[in-house]
């Protein structure tokens, strides 16, 4: 009796999972990634294959094969020599049916599985639960209409987002736009100043973003900070009466663009670029421009990231405390601010919002590359630096709470308002 019950249940098993954990099968002998045409076209393809495209600004993938209604795909590492996990690609598909996405890596998905955009990656959900089969394993029902549809391991941001966004602010006269530097493969590295022009700085402030290609939900973080500053508020207005700040946007400009991890980028990445002789022009600029633009003023450096994809550590906003205790302190300080500030629906709280020296990855060994931006500015203490720091801001999940683009930009407000009321203090 019990083996008839258990007969349907054998069925459907193998019927739907079996053919999502085979890898022998129908294998594409040169796996498609950025650099070839990054179009599914392999012999047995049939009128419901989809085709899958990378090449685009951000694009990502490489496919290992597929199999029945299944594709399999991992991350394109390219110069990083560690696993990693940015990735994404678009699908078009004629076939109006569900397929599934095995990734061939562990530790390519969220745990809310992938995010999705239907209108070429400027408006990002998550997909609904109940496609989240497994940890490496999720699927999309596509409408057969053939037009695109972007998967990512999260919310992807590049030049084109960027570009639209400050549509909203060409006219702003609290916002200039110049160039930190021109990388390698020639594109421009903005940065943005933003203040009320016409009176005289006391303070400023420099905030980094995307030394680490994959970092995309830093950008959001910057527009909700630049909606903010813009806004017209009173208080907004006090602060850039006597604050100068700078932006950079994305500091590895070309591994954006480019869709790499940016992350353990072989030989050192960006953010372990602040000692030695500088390889990238962002950050030789920044060694040798910032201190001439802070002219001995007070100032504060923060530099945005987001950690890895899930798990402890990973799936709650924290700042990550230096080595030195007086530095260390003042960051206690700034984050305290912020959690007795914040307004918006993504919390930071006291348990996990400070990453203490020492702690979990916060280790001396995690620098033996270089310096990253924090320890280089902390050479600044005692010459006008009041705190330097660097924000871990998650990708899908903050302490239970959904992240979402939005969110991430009322973050952003919540952030700025906390450091005008921090440096207010000073």
């Amino acid at each position: 009796m019990l083996l008839n019950k258990l007969i349907p249940f054998i069925f459907f098993a193998t019927v739907l999972f079996i053919p999502h954990i085979l890898l022998g099968q129908d294998e594409l002998k040169n796996p498609l990634r950025v650099g070839s045409p990054n179009k599914l076209n392999f012999a047995n393809r049939t009128a419901e294959t989809p085709i899958i495209e990378s090449d685009f600004p951000g694009g990502n993938v490489v496919i290992d094969k597929v199999f029945g209604d299944t594709i399999f795909f991992k991350p394109d590492l390219r110069d990083t020599p560690r696993e990693w996990f940015y990735w994404c690609f678009t699908v078009k598909s004629t076939s109006n049916k569900k397929w599934f996405f095995k990734a061939t890596k562990p530790n390519v998905l969220t745990n809310l599985g992938a995010a999705f955009s239907t209108d070429g990656g400027y408006e990002w959900n998550w997909i609904d639960q109940e496609n989240h089969l497994g940890p490496d394993l999720f699927s999309f029902k596509f409408s057969g209409d053939g037009k695109p549809v972007m998967l990512s391991m999260g919310m992807a941001y590049t030049q084109k987002n960027f570009d639209k966004y400050m549509l909203k602010h060409k006219n702003s006269k609290y916002l200039r736009k110049s160039v930190l530097s021109t990388t390698r493969a020639g594109r421009k590295v903005e940065q943005l100043l933003v203040s009320n022009f016409d009176s005289e700085p006391k303070f400023r402030v420099l905030f980094t973003a995307r030394a680490h290609a994959g970092e995309m939900m830093s950008n959001y973080i910057i527009e909700g900070m630049l909606d903010a500053l813009t806004s017209n508020n009173t208080r907004m207005d006090q602060f850039l009466d006597k604050v100068e700040i700078m932006i950079i946007p994305f500091l590895d400009k070309d591994g954006v663009e480019q869709g790499d991890q940016g992350k353990y980028r072989s030989p050192r990445d960006h953010n372990r670029d602040y000692s030695g002789e500088s390889i990238y022009t962002s950050t030789k600029a920044i060694r040798e421009d910032i201190p001439k633009w802070i002219d001995g003023l007070p100032w504060v450096g923060i530099d945005l990231h987001n950690p890895w994809i899930k798990g402890e550590n990973n799936e709650w906003v924290y700042f990550v405390g230096n080595e030195d205790e007086r530095i260390s302190a003042a960051q206690e300080n700034f984050v305290n601010t912020l959690i007795r500030t914040q307004q918006g629906p993504l919390t930071i709280n006291s348990k996990t919002g400070f990453l203490a020296y020492g702690t979990a990855w916060n280790k001396g060994s995690n620098y033996e590359q270089g310096y990253s931006f924090s320890k280089w500015a902390s050479g600044f203490l005692g010459e006008g630096l009041i705190m330097p720091t660097t924000l871990e801001f998650p990708f899908g999940i903050n302490n239970g709470q959904l992240v979402t683009q939005e969110k991430a930009r009322l973050f952003g407000k919540d952030l700025i308002f906390a450091l005008s009321e921090y440096i207010e203090g000073q």
